[in-house]
């Protein structure tokens, strides 16, 4: 995820009159919930020594629910550990953890005390609105196996606080875990770096942080990061980094040529967005079908909607 965690950028351009134009002609609704005829493919369920570590974890759920720190009375939502500390998100730590049950409790625990010092849950639409006005990152559509896509503009941040940037991430992932579907647990990420600069990488302190969170608390939440029109000397630099990124990071992270023939190249770096995404489901500026143009005033009502439902 330190690779991807890179590929923040620091000024958004203003549109050019022609891109207002088409822009004009585009869908603006998102998709934040799952048709009822998607196809979904289910995070496959437990080992059988999965289990064994899962069993012995649920019978020290008291201890782990103990002595949580209090939130503050602030009239905001508060986190609910007891219904947040299911078997399914238990599985998700043990897997992280290749089935090490000692190190899957102790990451559980930090999570469990993370959420209620930093509480994402509390974290309001309303909070975010700037950080979400220019369509940087966002949640729309799903890809073929049901998995919420995560869109990512290297070019469009307008923001300068770190903390904040860090705030919508969070948020955005709590978004798309909410959008999720029955059984899905994951998503994928399509990251549009066609006008990526190395003068927009950010501090390397926001980086690990960024890194952190990702890695300590939402752990088997990536599937693909689908990284689009990557400039040569992007992918020079991959190359450069590739060895000492995890295995299992680099493996999930593939490169895309929407405005060439798409497909694979010499190596398996580079493949088919619509391999992993129908057409229909996948934004035009991604090499979809679906002319969706991000506008905050009708993307943010659904948003909106979303996040209630999510406090019922």
């Amino acid at each position: 995820m330190s690779f991807i965690s890179s590929l923040w950028a620091r000024k958004a351009p203003e549109p050019t009159p022609a891109e207002k134009e088409l822009e004009a002609t585009y869908e603006t609704m998102p998709r934040l919930v799952a048709p009822v005829d998607l196809p979904v493919d289910p995070t496959p369920g437990p080992t059988g020594g999965e289990q064994l570590a899962i069993d012995a974890i649920v019978q020290q759920r008291g201890d782990l629910l103990a002595d949580l720190p209090a939130e503050p009375a602030d009239g905001s939502p508060r986190f609910d550990a007891d219904k947040w500390l299911d078997e399914q998100r238990i599985l998700l730590y043990v897997r992280a953890n290749k089935g090490d049950e000692e190190q899957a409790r102790v990451r559980l625990r930090n999570t469990l005390h993370w959420h209620c010092t930093y509480r994402p849950h509390a974290i309001t639409p309303a909070s975010m609105r700037n950080e979400g006005a220019s369509g940087k990152q966002y949640v729309n559509g799903f890809d073929r196996s049901g998995r919420p896509l995560i869109y990512m503009y290297s070019h469009r941040q307008n923001t300068k606080d770190a903390k904040d940037h860090l705030r919508w991430v969070v948020y955005t992932m709590e978004q798309a875990i909410r959008s999720m579907p029955v059984g899905v647990t994951k998503v994928t990420m399509i990251i549009d770096v066609s006008k990526y600069s190395m003068s927009q990488a950010v501090p390397l302190s926001t980086a690990r942080e960024f890194l952190h969170v990702l890695e300590s608390h939402y752990p088997e939440r990536l599937h693909k990061a689908l990284v689009l029109g990557p400039p040569s000397y992007f992918v020079m630099f991959y190359r450069i980094v590739s060895p000492f990124i995890d295995p299992v990071t680099k493996a999930k992270i593939a490169f895309v040529d929407v405005a060439g023939d798409r497909g694979k190249r010499a190596d398996d770096t580079w493949v088919d967005i619509l391999d992993f995404v129908a057409p229909e489901q996948l934004q035009a500026d991604a090499g979809g079908s679906w002319n969706f143009a991000y506008k905050q005033d009708a993307y943010w009502p659904e948003l909106e909607r979303s996040y209630q439902e999510s406090l019922a």
